[in-house]
């Protein structure tokens, strides 16, 4: 467990910093009057600072367990690329990738956000040796859960955060 851990630390460390940068890159509204501590980036930043920190803390326990002694050889990472967690790893980070990097910036964020929501969902919950008539649920599942989401964050965010999304 401590080499996963180790892994794992590197991980969260990076992305609390990442949230963190970001958060500063948002509006702050100064000229609305707005008060310091209510700014939409006061609560990312402060998620960042707690990931940074609970990524240094789980990074120095694997530490002490010599967690940085990884043991990698050409069968370990072979087994690791081949497993099935592995791979549907992969495909979240394509479509994550996809999404945020190319179809946010060609579409309006309610119809992109509902379009990865439904992809995602109709890949990972799809079975091809099933017909398609049978799977009807998984779809409009899909469909519904699509709508939701991207209706719902799309209101939360621009009339409670008051953030427009792009």
């Amino acid at each position: 467990m401590p080499k996963a851990d180790f892994v794992a630390a590197i991980g969260l460390t990076l992305f609390g910093l990442a949230v963190l940068v970001r958060s500063f890159e948002m509006p702050r509204f100064e000229s609305l009057g707005v008060n310091p501590y209510s700014v939409p980036g006061i609560v990312p930043g402060l998620l960042g600072v707690i990931f940074m920190i609970l990524g240094l803390i789980l990074l120095l326990r694997s530490v002490n367990k010599k967690g940085y002694k990884l043991g990698l050889d050409a069968t370990a990472v072979k087994a690791y690329l081949l497993d099935d967690s592995t791979k549907r790893f992969l495909i979240s980070l394509f479509l994550c990738v996809v999404y945020g990097i190319f179809v946010l910036r060609r579409l309006a964020y309610p119809i992109a956000t509902g379009l990865f929501v439904f992809f995602f969902i109709f890949i990972f919950e799809f079975r091809p040796r099933k017909s398609m008539a049978s799977q009807k649920r998984t779809v409009l599942t899909a469909l519904l859960e699509a709508v939701l989401v991207s209706g719902g964050v799309t209101l939360v965010f621009r009339y409670l955060f008051l953030v427009d999304l792009p």
